[in-house]
């Protein structure tokens, strides 16, 4: 029974792990909802993120271009 916890509590900390996710993607969608693509203004500086392969595919997710 205590092996069974143990994995299951491994297994969550590897899903909501941070570090699962794409570190240099071509887009980040902020969690304001601004897609960025890589190169622009604010592309370094967005640590919290939703990555995405093409800025099509993050507008339609629901992202906006930044002003």
């Amino acid at each position: 029974m205590i092996k069974i916890f143990n994995v299951l509590i491994l297994f969550l900390f590897f899903v909501s792990c941070d570090n699962l996710q794409n570190t240099d993607p071509n887009v980040k969608k902020s969690t304001t909802d601004i897609c960025h693509k890589k190169g622009s203004q604010y592309y370094k500086q967005t640590k919290n993120f939703k990555s995405f392969d093409t800025i099509a595919d993050c507008l339609k997710s629901g992202g906006r271009l930044p002003r």
